[in-house]
Formats: C-alpha cells, sequence, structure tokens
C-alpha cells in the first residue's frame, strides 16, 4: 500500500539505499558464493539482524568489468530462492550504466532500459522484492514516466541530497525544503537528506552524528539514508551507517 501524505507526517521511519549497485551480484556470481559470505551483503545482513533494517538496492543494468562488458544477465538464477527467503533486500533500477543517467535518455530510452533491468529482478530474485521508493542516478527527475511507474509499483522518486533539491521542478523546492515531500505530475518525490560517505569524509562526531538525525526526524518526521555499494568497502563509511541506524533503533525509529 502507498504511503499516505498523513502518514508521511505522522509516523517517523527511516529509509535505507545503495546507490550504483552491480559488482557485488556479479561476484557471487563468479564465484558461485552464498550471497551473505560476499563483504557487501554480509554487511547488511548485519544491519537487518541486528536493527530489522529493510535495504533498497538500486541496479545498475551493465558494467564493464575486467574489460568485458557484464548485464544483469549474467546474474545467477540461483540466487532467487535466497532473496525470495530473505524480503527485506528490495531491487529496483538505476540506470543503463554509470556514464548514462537516465535523464540523458528519451523517455522510451528509459523505458527500455528499466524493462531489462526488471526482467532480470524478476529472474533472480522473484517479483516480491521490489522497491517501491526509487533513487534514479544521478537524481534523474523521470516525471514524464509517472504512469510507467505506477504501473510498475513505484510510488515515489528521490530527489538529491544537496540544497538545489531538484534541477527541473524549481516550482516544487520550497516544499521539499520544508516537509521533506510532495508530488509533481502525479509522481511523489521524496528529498534525500544524508549520504553516508560525506559524513565520513567530514569526520563527524557521534554526538553531530545523532544532532543531524534528530533535526530531520523533528522537522521531517522521516529520514532517508544512502550511500553507494562501492563506498561500503570503506570502514568509515560502514562505521557511519551503522552508528546512525543504531541511533535510530534506540529511538525507536522503525525502518521502511
Amino acid at each position: 500500500m502507498e504511503i499516505s501524505v498523513k502518514y508521511l507526517q505522522k509516523n517517523p521511519f527511516y529509509h535505507f539505499s545503495v546507490d550504483d549497485v552491480f559488482d557485488s551480484l556479479i561476484e557471487i556470481t563468479d564465484k558461485k558464493m552464498n550471497v551473505f559470505r560476499h563483504p557487501f551483503f554480509s554487511f547488511l545482513k548485519g544491519l537487518h539482524d541486528e536493527f530489522g533494517t529493510n535495504v533498497d538496492l538500486y541496479l545498475f543494468f551493465q558494467k564493464i568489468i575486467d574489460g568485458k562488458l557484464r548485464t544483469l544477465k549474467d546474474v545467477s538464477s540461483s540466487l532467487k530462492s535466497t532473496f525470495e527467503a530473505n524480503p527485506w533486500i528490495r531491487f529496483g533500477p538505476h540506470a543503463l550504466d554509470y556514464e548514462t543517467p537516465p535523464y540523458t535518455q528519451t523517455p522510451d530510452e528509459q523505458i527500455e532500459v528499466f524493462n531489462k533491468t526488471y526482467n532480470e529482478i524478476y529472474r533472480f530474485s522473484g517479483e516480491k522484492n521490489l522497491s517501491k521508493w526509487v533513487r534514479l542516478h544521478y537524481f534523474s527527475e523521470s516525471y514524464e514516466l509517472a504512469d510507467y511507474f505506477h504501473f510498475k509499483g513505484i510510488e515515489s522518486l528521490f530527489t538529491t541530497d544537496k540544497d538545489r533539491i531538484t534541477t527541473r521542478m524549481p516550482e516544487i523546492n520550497d516544499i521539499l525544503m520544508s516537509r521533506g515531500f510532495t508530488d509533481y505530475n502525479g509522481l511523489r518525490f521524496i528529498r534525500s537528506h544524508v549520504r553516508a560517505e560525506n559524513l565520513g569524509n567530514e569526520d563527524i562526531s557521534t554526538e553531530e552524528l545523532k544532532k543531524l538525525i534528530e533535526s530531520y526526524i523533528e522537522e521531517h518526521r522521516f529520514i532517508s539514508f544512502f550511500t553507494h555499494e562501492y563506498e561500503i568497502l570503506r570502514e568509515d563509511v560502514r562505521s557511519i551507517t551503522k552508528d546512525a541506524i543504531s541511533h535510530l533503533h534506540a529511538m525507536k525509529i522503525p525502518s521502511y
């Protein structure tokens, strides 16, 4: 069920997600690994087991690895049973690849990429582990695809965590700043709040982190917290992510 405006305003929650996901799925496939023996998924499972954290993973369709073009078609179907047994892991589209954010493509080209991505998600994870909220690569504001997104079960897109909030929808920037979410062209847009690697780069203290989290919860009644697959290789990013979610858990703020 879509989370209503009333719910967003009255029920505190946090949303955690990871952008640019691709390499881990290929590595698990190539090495015939158990999903949760891979460091990336092991870290996420630790968050889920300790704090009940759900996580949305936004996927590239393709990437050149070791000089060879790999695609989601290469991801093993044998992973499906694991993902179906762990519905707290949810998948959504991000972009064709790092070099091709959706905003550089026509609506028809975007739909082609997203359809290819969904076909592979269905194959290796089933049709229940789907993200209802999605962050497109480079915060692409693909509001022209509202009908398509609704058909695919996507309720909302995330906007940037930067001060400009949006690029193509300046008329909603003020309300995104003040309330954290709004609708545009029949599609909900939700502000991204905190990027874990930025906090790591700033060497933020525990007390500063707690105050930042509490300020967003107080102002918007939710916080959207995200990072990138390659950033989770960094110990400081893993640490700041765990510290943030630990504090939210201590505040009794549930994961969406």
